[in-house]
């Protein structure tokens, strides 16, 4: 298996880190394409593929009988041929670390929802870490706009896993997908509830009510009203504390949350959810970077003709244009006949259109109207 693929893909790109694998795992095993992978998160402390990366190869492999190449700790060279088929039915990987759980379940998710019957996932490892999207993140945020744009993905909590025991478990449904239909998510609408959610597991003490009145009170002070819901997680071997902070929106919900950390006053990891909420609501913008971020595979596999139905255009607004959007936009481009126009710079509020590849004429009509709204 040592020839080399079409697609070659060098991982210090860019952002440099793991979502260039992941979104190349993602986008083989869907388009039955190979892909090599050289200088994987070269820049990187610990360079190479560690246990998080691995379970995420071994994973997109399992469900689409990929040959692979290099997938070993450390290496920083991939080569991954998928066998065609995706194979549905019923799924365990295990991490083994406190890797995301979040981020395993990303890479083949929207697959299996192309797979040819519904699926079960069940996945071990971190539920709530740094770095990655925590549980409540997809619970509250992905799956529910995933599930608005036809890819029907639902996700429960079996046991939290907090860094570094890790141990959690969660377990998604997956449906096959819809016929795609046009994106709009340009604008977001009225608040119209904010939820504040402390997370604690296997704690005891005070820590979920000063995390949710201190949210509370910086929300009202910036004129926002909220009601807290206190979480306590099911049992698992690890034990830690979050905050999840929901606006709900007319057209859309949005999650902002924050870790504690040993050290880190309750207070200060509420502030800290407070904080990315203010900033996303003051932008006017739709989406979060990090959900943006995360709808662009969906609505690129649904301008390329992979979700079924019409090919449309589909428009998003970002509260923050970030490497790592761009990133992810340059590895689809690789492996679908898209094109990815975002407009803003780098660090500020953007407008993301995404079209089948072919429409060029209506790229300069866009930015034109962006141009016309700017002005």
């Amino acid at each position: 298996m040592s020839d080399r693929a079409d697609i070659q893909l060098d991982g210090s790109a860019g952002e440099g880190g793991g979502q260039i694998l992941r979104t190349a795992l993602t986008l083989s095993v869907i388009t039955g394409k190979p892909f090599e992978l050289l200088r994987i998160r070269a820049g990187r402390e610990e360079p190479g593929l560690q246990a998080q990366h691995l379970a995420a190869v071994r994973a997109a492999a399992d469900i689409s009988g990929a040959l692979v190449e290099g997938d070993s700790r450390g290496s920083q060279h991939l080569l991954f041929r998928p066998a065609g088929s995706i194979r549905g039915g019923e799924h365990l990987f295990e991490i083994g670390t406190a890797g995301s759980t979040s981020l395993l379940l990303q890479t083949v998710a929207l697959p299996l929802c192309l797979a040819d019957q519904p699926s079960e996932v069940r996945i071990r490892g971190g539920t709530h870490v740094s770095r990655a999207p925590t549980f409540h993140d997809l619970a509250l945020g992905w799956a529910p706009l995933l599930r608005s744009i036809g890819w029907p993905i639902d996700v429960r909590l079996v046991g939290a896993g907090f860094y570094p025991e890790g141990g959690g478990e969660v377990v998604a449904t997956i449906g096959r997908a819809q016929p795609a239909r046009p994106v709009d998510r340009r604008r977001r609408g009225t608040l119209t509830e904010v939820r504040v959610v402390p997370i604690v597991a296997g704690l005891h003490g005070d820590v979920a009510p000063r995390m949710g009145q201190t949210a509370r009170t910086r929300l009202r002070e910036a004129g926002v009203p909220s009601h807290v819901e206190s979480m306590a997680l099911p049992a698992g071997p690890s034990h830690g504390a979050a905050i999840a902070i929901q606006a709900i929106y007319e057209k859309i919900a949005v999650t902002f949350g924050a870790l504690a950390e040993p050290g880190k006053p309750a207070e200060q990891v509420a502030g800290e959810a407070v904080e990315d909420f203010e900033w996303h609501h003051a932008s006017g913008m739709a989406l979060d970077e990090h959900l943006a971020d995360q709808i662009l595979l969906p609505l690129a596999l649904a301008s390329a003709g992979k979700q079924g139905g019409p090919t449309p255009i589909h428009r998003v607004t970002v509260t923050e244009v970030n490497r790592h959007l761009l990133t992810n936009a340059a590895v689809i481009r690789r492996f679908l006949p898209v094109e990815i126009a975002v407009f803003g710079r780098e660090g500020e509020p953007g407008d993301i259109r995404v079209a089948p590849e072919g429409i060029g004429e209506v790229l300069p009509l866009l930015r034109s109207e962006r141009q016309g709204e700017e002005g």
